[in-house]
């Protein structure tokens, strides 16, 4: 698959005189999200495998840097589906983007690895030092907070400063201008593999969709395109977890995020076989996402108290996924 594809509809009359097929382009779906992330599989899946093709849509994959940068695409029109982190969505939300609302999540849980410099080996070591995460102020900071409470150690233990999306982490993590560095799939098991340490696995930790993909209300009610992008999402996460369908999954994971097979199926079987972290309807988790919010309230700089969730998502009707 192309990373850009159209599909032309036309037709043409039954009669002795051919007349002209009314051509029509297929709608334009543009999906920021990060490739390099194994949490996107269903949306690799879906496009790959012409399941939004198959609703009319003319999808194309552009890779994102951070989620405030997705959800600024989204605000102006040049993403349809934009992935961000839960706190960033919601923080739009309340500065006045209320066309946005979250649509759907590929898990309910983290497969985020704490991983540690060549210097750091172990959680003690980590005190005192600096953590890169994707963007202050969100559930990767929180989360590793509450991490390092659970293992004894003060929530104020660790530092936390941006480094970008997980591939950018493990490339500071090598130079070593980061401690440690909170890194998604399959950057994690690379990581890994060349010998970094792992501190802590967030596995098992509460209730959490790491990432939305959240669309604009108005686009989603115009011609049910919500509905349908649900249905594409929804038939790539059935598709992924029909074990018949491994070995294509797999190398269509390997050609976005440019690794290997044994890393991808290390992953594949913390997703789909052994951990089950993947949803296997793509429906948010009302219940993660107040985790999330409360978490906001806490921290105190969007709000003091804490809105409920349903206000952030898109309603049913309109192909919104969430229990």
């Amino acid at each position: 698959m192309q990373m850009h594809r159209r599909t032309v509809l036309g037709g043409m009359a039954a009669s002795a005189i051919v007349t002209p097929s009314i051509v029509r382009a297929a709608e334009p779906l543009t999906i920021g999200i990060v490739p390099a992330n194994a949490i996107h599989w269903v949306q690799l899946i879906a496009a790959d495998l012409g399941f939004y093709k198959e609703e009319g849509f003319d999808a194309s994959i552009q890779t994102i840097q951070s989620s405030p940068q997705s959800i600024q695409f989204a605000i102006t029109g040049q993403y349809q589906i934009a992935t961000a982190q839960p706190e960033v969505i919601v923080a739009a939300v309340e500065q006045g983007a209320t066309q946005l609302a979250s649509m759907a999540a590929p898990t309910n849980s983290s497969d985020w690895v704490l991983v540690g410099s060549k210097t750091v080996k172990t959680l003690a070591d980590l005190k005192g030092q600096i953590v890169g995460v994707s963007s202050l102020r969100t559930s990767e900071a929180w989360l590793t907070s509450a991490l390092m409470q659970q293992k004894g150690f003060a929530k104020d233990a660790v530092k936390y400063q941006p480094a970008g999306t997980s591939p950018a982490k493990v490339a500071s993590l090598e130079v070593g201008n980061i401690a440690a560095a909170v890194l998604f799939q399959p950057s994690a098991e690379v990581a890994i593999r060349a010998g970094l340490p792992v501190l802590a696995r967030f596995e098992g930790m509460r209730a959490y969709p790491t990432v939305l993909y959240n669309v604009n209300r108005e686009w989603a009610a115009k011609g049910d395109a919500g509905l349908r992008v649900s249905r594409a999402i929804q038939k790539a996460h059935r598709w992924l977890f029909d074990p018949a369908n491994k070995k294509q999954a797999m190398e269509i994971s390997s050609k976005y995020t440019k690794r290997e097979i044994p890393v991808v199926e290390t992953v594949y079987e913390d997703f789909f076989v052994r951990g089950k972290i993947y949803s296997t309807t793509g429906e948010i988790s009302v219940e993660g996402y107040q985790n999330a919010i409360n978490d906001m309230a806490e921290d105190g700089a969007v709000f003091k108290v804490a809105p409920k969730a349903e206000k952030y998502l898109l309603d049913k009707k309109l192909g919104g996924l969430f229990i």
